[in-house]
């Protein structure tokens, strides 16, 4: 490979075919409905295409050319697919253009786009492709790396479905507790690249293998890539906490989310109806009241 330059970032292509015939057709049928359906938002077809076209760079543009050359190379490759990518594709709100279908499978959809089964997923594909022989095995083999590229872009996408707001078959995940997952793939986050960071000597061999006079030194590299995974890592999930907290604020002004729940809960416990102010003194002490001595006749029934 020649040096790295911004040239050679933009003139550096391999293209593989499978992978440009399925992004093609996604974009395709993503166009399509998106057509067909009267009012559609142009804004969403422009990200869901952009996530496209940056997927198509990713796995066929100097981005993976390079990262058989560079280990930070190949974490700008797995930001890309693994972070960047879902989030622009679903912002472009595809499930919304088949939501007939998605109902059908409702139940089969709901346990995969379980928040817990995304950040399963996307915990051991970060540690597995790089705190073990794994990413070794594709950097040597073409199958493997193409195995690794749809491991990140799934691993991606199941994650950042519940966060964006999109849960086929099941009701949306609070802000709260999206945020709460968010945090959590911080932390897988930092402990790999800080891992990354603090390990003395090239662990993947085939980096050791590639002939080049241009540069960081292996070790310099590794620790760039880890440095890129924690801090770069960290910041794409900011920025998505920043997303999550601004839906949350918005949802707040309208009434929605846990301000309902609170005050849905508040209600329950009072035994109060839907036409009933909750917060006029008298009617709420009259309920308490109430509620204690509909616990005090329970008491004396036993």
């Amino acid at each position: 490979m020649p040096p790295l330059t911004w040239s050679a970032l933009l003139t550096e292509w391999d293209l593989p075919v499978p992978a440009v015939i399925l992004l093609g057709a996604i974009a395709a049928g993503y166009l399509v409905a998106a057509v067909r359906r009267p009012g559609w938002p142009w804004g969403r077809t422009g990200t869901f295409l952009a996530g496209i076209g940056l997927a198509v760079f990713a796995i066929g543009g100097a981005v993976n050319a390079y990262s058989d050359v560079l280990f930070s190379m190949h974490m700008a490759q797995h930001l890309l697919l693994i972070m960047v990518v879902p989030a622009l594709l679903l912002l472009g709100r595809p499930f919304d253009l088949v939501q007939g279908r998605l109902r059908r499978a409702g139940r089969t959809l709901g346990v995969v786009t379980h928040p817990a089964v995304g950040f399963a997923g996307y915990t051991a594909v970060v540690v597995g492709t790089h705190l073990t022989p794994f990413l070794q095995h594709a950097l040597i083999s073409p199958l493997v790396h193409g195995i690794e590229e749809l491991l990140y872009l799934g691993s991606g996408l199941l994650l950042l479905l519940p966060l964006v707001g999109v849960r086929p078959g099941r009701p949306p995940l609070s802000h709260l507790a999206r945020l709460v997952v968010l945090f959590g793939a911080m932390v897988v986050d930092a402990v790999v690249g800080v891992v990354l960071m603090m390990t003395p000597s090239e662990p993947f061999p085939a980096y050791a293998a590639v002939v080049r006079d241009w540069g960081p030194g292996l070790v310099e590299d590794l620790h760039w890539g880890g440095a890129a995974m924690w801090v770069g890592g960290d910041a794409l999930m900011a920025a998505l906490a920043v997303f999550v907290i601004g839906r949350w604020m918005s949802a707040m002004d309208r009434g929605d989310d846990l301000g309902t729940w609170l005050e849905s809960a508040r209600r329950s416990a009072l035994d109060l109806g839907e036409g009933t102010a909750v917060d006029d003194d008298e009617e709420a002490l009259r309920s308490y009241n109430a509620m204690l001595a509909r616990l005090a006749a329970r008491e004396g029934g036993r």
